[in-house]
Parts: C-alpha cells; structure tokens; sequence
C-alpha cells in the first residue's frame, strides 16, 4: 500500500471568504517590526496571489483593494516600503539539520500613481521555495483578518488557526520565542506585567471576541520567581460563542472595544453588511461606472457611502439595483 503523501499548502484552495497562509509565513519572526497595517496588506497580497504564490510571476491588484486593511493612500505606501525592507527570519531545513533563513517579504514593484490604478509585485525566490515544499498552512477568514484593531490580537489569531487542526490543544513557549511570535519589537514591553498587560491580555480578548470557530488562553509559567515561559491553550467555541462572534463582525468597529470589555449591555448598531447581497457582477458594472464619472469614487469608498444612506432607513428590496443607482448618481 502506497504511503499517502502530506497535503501541500499549494494545493490547499482558498474560498470566497477565506484565505490560506503557509505556516511558515505565519510563524516568522520580525527582525524589522511591521505594524498592523503591514500585516494585513501582506496577507491581502498573499490572497491576491493564491495558489500562484510559489510561481515566478509577476502579479497584480487593484490598489483600491489594499485600501481595505486602511483609509487613505499614503498609509498603504508607507506598508509597502516596509515590507519591502523588512527582514524576517523562518526555521527551515538545510542539508537535514535545523536552520533558520533571513529574507525579505516583498519582491520588487510597480505601481500606478492614481489612487484607483493597480499595483504589480513579486516575491522573492527563497520565499517562494518555501511556499512550494510548505504542508503546514492556516486558513485565516478574511472579515475576521480584516476586523482586528490591535496587531498583536491578529498575530495571535493567526498562530491559533495554524494550531487549530492539530491534535494538540496547548503549546507551552519561552517568553522569548512568544515575544518573537508576536512581534514585539526589541526592548519594549521588556518584563512580564507589561507585556502581559499590554499585549497578551488585550490580543487574547480581541481574538476570543472576534473569532467565529475558537477561544484561547495564554498563561504564564513561573520558574522559581520568574516567568519564563507561556502556556497557549485553545479550544473551539459552542455554537452560542460562534453566533455572538458572527454578530460582532455585523456590526460597526465603533464601540467593539467597549462590547468586548464588557462595559456596552444591548446598543443597536445598524448592520452595515449590506455589501454582502452585492453580485460579483454588479460590483464590477459599479467599478467601471465609478472610475468613468467625474468623481473617480473607489468602489470601497462608494460602498460604504451606500450602506451609511441606509443606517435610518429600512434595507432596500433589491440591493444591486439600489448600488448601481447610486454610482451613477454620485458618478
């Protein structure tokens, strides 16, 4: 009987709503720190790539798209230098004994100066070797990637889905390797009240608020008077726990540090997921309408200009038909 062969990450297809990260880009750790920023239009990059990841080839997207992990232009372009100079180191393998590699995340570039052009980008060799031989792979949901407020709460949330389909349900770290983990930049957040205070605390209640399948614990291990290392313990929610998370992300990022902490009881907030009924297709007439009007809206921009029409209103019946009126009107 042949032995079945590991699923590569490759191979692993992404949906609608999710997106599939190697692990090794996952479990990096930061020589040049990134911000939250950076770490979502690296992952919206990746996504963008898909299961051309591991090829040589040169690839693109909308501007307009990056937008989604922040408002404005020049934040995005800030991300991309840094990405571009970051360096990071991976564990690999060299000729069968551990080793760790040092390399950068982004490739070279080219990009359109208008604000709705595209941007065409590479990967760099070594990285994609990595992609290709990886089987180990996280599937990170992309309204929940998206919806993170704090850097440190998507880190964690992204160790936690690698973690997630594996037999083990805890992972015990040194206090170094899970300050690497997480990003922190050298000398901050240097003993263990302020790190667990500042970073672990809130990035375990924004990922337990925020994710739809599982909840997670970080506790830490003492050694004689010391803490030296942290127990991470995870577990999938109850269908109670999945339909509370499912609502949260129905509902505005104003007020969602307030719910989460508890200090909010039962504030209406109006569903502004109106996004959600709007056809590929009618997405793509809206983009062209948008981009031949006067205005040159972002189709982004113009979404969320149509659902906040509706805030006091009741939800119109036919959602596409509503949307493409309202790109020709501001068009």
């Amino acid at each position: 009987m042949t032995e079945k062969k590991p699923l590569k990450t490759i191979d692993v297809k992404p949906t609608k709503t999710t997106m599939v990260k190697a692990g090794e880009l996952i479990d990096i750790i930061e020589v040049t720190p990134l911000t939250l920023t950076d770490r979502k239009i690296y992952n919206l990059l990746i996504e963008n790539a898909k299961q051309q990841l591991a090829t040589p080839v040169e690839h693109c997207i909308d501007k307009e798209k990056l937008r989604q992990s922040r408002r404005g232009n020049g934040q995005v372009d800030e991300s991309i230098m840094r990405l571009m100079s970051s360096i990071v180191k991976v564990e690999t393998v060299r000729e069968g004994e551990a080793a760790v590699l040092r390399m950068p995340l982004l490739g070279r570039n080219v990009e359109h100066y208008h604000k709705d052009g595209k941007f065409y980008y590479t990967f760099d060799p070594l990285l994609r070797d990595i992609i290709q031989d990886s089987n180990a792979f996280a599937r990170l949901k992309l309204d929940v990637m998206l919806a993170f407020t704090g850097k440190y709460g998507l880190t964690l949330y992204e160790l936690i889905e690698k973690r997630i389909n594996l037999r083990m349900s805890e992972e015990i770290l040194s206090i170094e390797k899970f300050r690497n983990l997480l990003g922190v930049p050298n000398g901050k957040l240097a003993n263990w009240y302020n790190l667990k205070t500042r970073a672990i605390e809130p990035a375990v209640a924004e990922v337990n608020h925020l994710s739809k399948d599982f909840r997670v614990e970080v506790h830490g291990i003492k050694s004689g008077k010391s803490y030296t290392d942290v127990k991470i313990q995870w577990w999938r929610k109850s269908p109670d726990g999945e339909n509370e998370a499912i609502r949260e992300h129905l509902q505005t990022k104003m007020g969602r540090k307030a719910r989460r902490e508890g200090r909010v009881e039962d504030v209406f907030i109006y569903d502004q997921r109106l996004r959600a009924h709007l056809s590929d297709n009618v997405m793509e007439q809206a983009r062209k309408i948008l981009l031949e009007g006067n205005k040159r809206m972002g189709l982004q921009s113009a979404i969320e200009e149509w659902e906040n029409t509706f805030r006091d209103a009741p939800k119109p019946d036919n959602p596409n038909g509503a949307f493409i009126a309202f790109c020709k009107k501001i068009a």
